[in-house]
């Protein structure tokens, strides 16, 4: 016995019934109102709605105790508090760059920002870990490195000009000679 006729669109095995009707036949009567009707199969119930599953706790590791209230949980440590003097350290140095421009005025702090994130950095290490910080000692000590190497720069450069000015009066005059006379005759 198959399953069904090997060609959907030929004619059906002569011992399995119809499923539909043919064309020009009369379709079977229906029983009357209120007889039981035969279901060719069982309908299912609509499913039920979802509903929430009794409170289970979750799965948590054995050997940890729970923190008290108010306390940061075993895996996060509170950070220890940031030195004073990283946060100036970098402050200073930020604006010894920063005003660097107006002039060369913000150099002058530039060493300061050098000495600041060097004694932090020191008391950082000496702390043992009971105080933080030293991101902001390093950008301080690294910023004042940079600015007080352009503040000695700067100072070469006004000593030189300040010698040449010296030694040859003439050499900043508006006629561009550099010999001081400011005449052109020869």
């Amino acid at each position: 016995m198959t399953t069904g006729p090997e060609n959907p669109y030929g004619a059906p095995d002569p011992g399995v019934p119809p499923t539909h009707q043919p064309y020009g036949e009369t379709p079977p009567t229906p029983p009357p109102y209120g007889a039981p009707q035969h279901q060719p199969y069982q309908e299912q119930p609509y499913p039920q709605p979802y509903q929430q599953q009794p409170y289970q706790q979750p799965y948590q590791q054995q050997g940890y105790p729970q923190p008290a209230y108010g306390q940061p949980p075993y895996p996060y440590a509170a950070a220890p508090p940031n030195d004073g003097l990283a946060l100036g350290a970098m402050i200073t140095g930020i604006a010894s760059i920063v005003l660097s421009c107006a002039y060369g005025v913000g150099l002058l702090a530039a060493p300061v920002a050098l000495v600041l994130g060097r004694v932090s950095m020191n008391r950082i290490k000496r702390s043992d870990g009971q105080l933080g910080g030293r991101g902001f000692a390093l950008t301080g000590f690294i910023l004042g490195i940079i600015g007080t190497i352009l503040l000695v720069l700067a100072i070469i450069a006004v000593v030189v000009i300040v010698v040449v000015a010296i030694n040859n009066p003439g050499a900043f005059d508006d006629t561009g000679t550099g010999t001081g006379s400011g005449s052109l005759s020869g």
